[in-house]
C-alpha cells in the first residue's frame, strides 16, 4: 500500500506522462493551426537526424504559444527587445542542463531537440517537487490530512495542466512560490528574529521567474509583521512586567531592532536577482553595441540589442516589463475588454468566480479577522511562557471558519484575481492563478464531497492486509486518505478518487469535470495552436 505522499508523487508523474501522451496523439492527428505569432527563427545550419525527428513528433506538440519564446531564450538568448517579457530563471535552467545532456547525446541530438528534451524533463521533476511541497504546505496551514490530500490531487490534474508541461515557467514558478510559502511557515529551522531568512531565496528566485513573483514577498513581510505583533511584543511586555531592574529597559527593545535589521537583509536577499535582471537588460538594450547576431535572427523587424531605441530607456526607473506588455500586446488597464474576447472571458470565467466568491465571502463572513489582519486576539493576555494553545472563536462557517492562518492566502489570491480582471489577458488567468495561489485547490477540496468507500473501514483493510500477508494496520493519521480512496486506489499507482468515482453532488461533480475537462481540452487546443487559457 502506498503512503498518502507516495500516491501524490505518483500521480503528478504519471499526469505529467499522460499529458505528455496526449499531445503528441493531438498533435499527429489534427492539423496545426495558423496563430499568427511568434515563431523562433530555424538555424538554417541546423542538422536534423531520425532522433531529432522523433523528439519533435512526440514532444513538438508542447512548443506552442509563449513556449516559442522560452525555447528562443535557451538557444539564442535575449535577441529581441520583446522577449524581455519573458524572466530568465527557467530558460537558463532548461539551457544549462541542455549542455549537459550534448555530451552525452550530442551526436545524437541537435541542440534545439536537446532543449525541448531538457524542459520537459525539467518541468516533470519541479512537478513533482511542486505537489509534494503543496502536501507539506497544505498539511500545516488546514491542519487536516485529507484535505490537504484532496487538494494535492486536485492540484496533479489542474485545469492549466499543459501550461505545467509545455516549455513554459508555470512548474517552476508554482514551486518557488509553494516553498517559499511553506518556509513562511516554518516555526523553528533557521529562523532569526521571527523571520526564517531562507524565504528569500525561492522568493528572490521567483520574481526571475515569472513577473507575479513579486508578490511572494508580501508573504516574507506580512509573516515579519504577524510574528512581531504575536511574538516579539508580548515577550517585550511579558519582561517589562517582570522587570526588577530600570537600567535594563533599553535592552527590551532590542528584538525590535534585531527583527527590523533581519527583515531588512531578507528583503534585499530576495531582491538582489530582480535588480541584477533589470541591469542586464537596461545594458543589453538601452546601450549603444554591436549586437553581432547571425543573418538569420538580425532580419526582423523587432528591435535589436544594442539600438537603445526604446522609450522605456529614458524612465526614471528604467524597467521594461510594464512598457513591453503594453507596447507589443497591448496589456494595460481594461484594454481587454473587447466584444470579440467574450469566448476568453468565459474560458477564464470559472477560476475567478470561484476565487473570488470564496475570497470574498471569507472576508465578508470574517470582519473581525479582517480588521485585525488576520492578528488572533487578545495579543497581551498571552505571556511568554504562557504555552496555552491560541483558539480562535468561532464566528462562521464555511470556507477558511476565521482561520488566521488562511487570512493571508485569501488577501494574496483575491489580489492576482482582481488584478487579472482589470489588467491582463483575460484568460491568462487559469495558468496565473493555478501556479501562483494554493487557494483554488483549497476551495475546490473543500467543497469536493468524497464520501468513503463501501470496504475502507478499519477493520476491513486490516482484513484485507491479513490476508495478503502484510499484517500491518494502517497508521491512524493516513486511515481518512484510506477511507477516502479504497483498498484498491491505496494499491494503485495512478487510481485516485478524483478520476476513479463518481461524485455525489452536482457541485463535486462539477469541480471534477472543470479539472479533468480542462486538462484534455486544453491540452488537445494547446498542442495545434488553438487559442487556449
Amino acid at each position: 500500500m502506498y503512503s498518502p505522499r507516495e500516491k501524490i508523487l505518483w500521480f503528478a508523474l504519471n499526469t505529467r506522462i499522460a499529458v505528455i501522451l496526449l499531445q503528441a496523439i493531438s498533435n499527429a492527428i489534427i492539423p496545426d493551426h495558423d496563430a499568427g505569432v511568434f515563431i523562433s527563427p530555424e538555424d538554417p545550419s541546423l542538422r536534423k537526424t531520425t532522433a531529432d525527428i522523433v523528439i519533435d513528433k512526440v514532444l513538438g506538440g508542447m512548443k506552442r504559444w509563449d513556449s516559442q519564446y522560452y525555447i528562443h531564450i535557451a538557444q539564442y538568448g535575449y535577441t529581441y527587445e520583446n522577449c524581455l517579457a519573458f524572466f530568465p530563471l527557467y530558460s537558463l535552467i532548461i539551457r544549462y542542463l541542455a549542455y549537459m545532456f550534448s555530451s552525452i547525446l550530442g551526436s545524437l541530438l541537435n541542440f534545439h531537440s536537446l532543449l525541448l528534451l531538457s524542459a520537459t524533463i525539467i518541468n516533470i521533476l519541479f512537478f513533482i517537487k511542486s505537489a509534494d511541497v503543496l502536501y507539506s504546505l497544505s498539511l500545516r496551514v488546514l491542519r487536516n490530512e485529507c484535505y490537504a490530500y484532496k487538494s494535492t490531487i486536485l492540484y496533479c490534474v489542474n485545469p492549466a495542466s499543459i501550461f505545467f508541461t509545455a516549455p513554459y515557467s508555470e512548474t517552476l514558478f508554482a514551486f518557488m512560490s509553494f516553498y517559499t510559502m511553506f518556509k513562511c511557515t516554518e516555526s523553528e529551522s533557521l529562523r532569526f528574529a521571527n523571520i526564517d531568512i531562507t524565504a528569500a531565496f525561492p522568493a528572490g528566485l521567483s520574481m526571475i521567474t515569472r513577473s507575479n513573483g513579486a508578490t511572494n514577498l508580501g508573504f516574507i513581510l506580512y509573516t515579519s509583521f504577524k510574528n512581531l505583533l504575536e511574538k516579539t511584543l508580548p515577550e517585550i511586555v511579558y519582561k517589562y512586567k517582570t522587570l526588577k531592574y530600570k537600567v535594563m529597559l533599553p535592552l527590551l527593545f532590542l528584538p525590535l531592532l534585531t527583527c527590523s535589521v533581519a527583515l531588512f537583509l531578507t528583503v534585499v536577499v530576495a531582491l538582489i536577482p530582480f535588480m541584477l535582471v533589470q541591469l542586464y537588460n537596461y545594458f543589453k538594450f538601452c546601450t549603444y553595441n554591436d549586437h553581432n547576431l547571425p543573418e538569420f535572427l538580425s532580419n526582423t523587424e523587432y528591435i535589436l540589442p544594442g539600438s537603445a531605441e526604446s522609450p522605456w530607456c529614458n524612465y526614471s526607473i528604467p524597467l521594461s516589463y510594464s512598457y513591453i506588455q503594453s507596447h507589443y500586446w497591448d496589456v494595460g488597464f481594461f484594454k481587454y475588454y473587447k466584444m470579440k474576447q467574450v469566448p476568453n472571458f468565459l474560458l477564464a470565467s470559472p477560476i475567478l468566480v470561484l476565487i473570488l466568491f470564496h475570497t470574498i465571502s471569507f472576508l465578508k463572513n470574517n470582519l473581525r479577522l479582517f480588521f485585525r489582519l488576520g492578528i488572533r486576539e487578545n495579543l497581551f493576555n498571552y505571556g511568554y511562557l504562557n504555552k496555552i494553545n491560541f483558539r480562535p472563536k468561532q464566528y462562521s462557517k464555511g470556507f477558511g471558519a476565521n482561520d488566521p492562518c488562511m487570512f493571508v492566502y485569501v488577501i494574496h489570491a483575491m489580489f492576482l484575481s482582481i488584478f487579472c480582471v482589470i489588467f491582463v489577458h483575460i484568460q491568462v488567468s487559469t495558468r496565473l492563478l493555478a501556479s501562483g495561489t494554493p487557494i483554488l485547490y483549497w476551495i475546490c477540496a473543500g467543497r469536493m464531497n468524497v464520501g468513503p468507500t463501501p470496504s475502507s473501514d478499519q477493520n476491513a483493510i486490516n482484513e484485507h492486509f491479513r490476508r495478503v500477508g502484510l499484517g500491518k494496520r494502517i497508521p491512524s493519521h493516513h486511515l481518512s486518505i484510506a477511507n477516502l480512496e479504497g483498498v484498491d486506489n491505496m494499491y494503485s499507482k495512478w487510481k485516485t478518487f478524483i478520476i476513479s468515482k463518481q461524485m455525489p453532488d452536482l457541485q463535486s461533480r462539477f469541480i471534477q469535470c472543470y479539472f479533468i475537462g480542462y486538462l484534455v481540452i486544453g491540452t488537445i487546443f494547446f498542442s495545434n495552436f488553438y487559442p487556449w487559457t
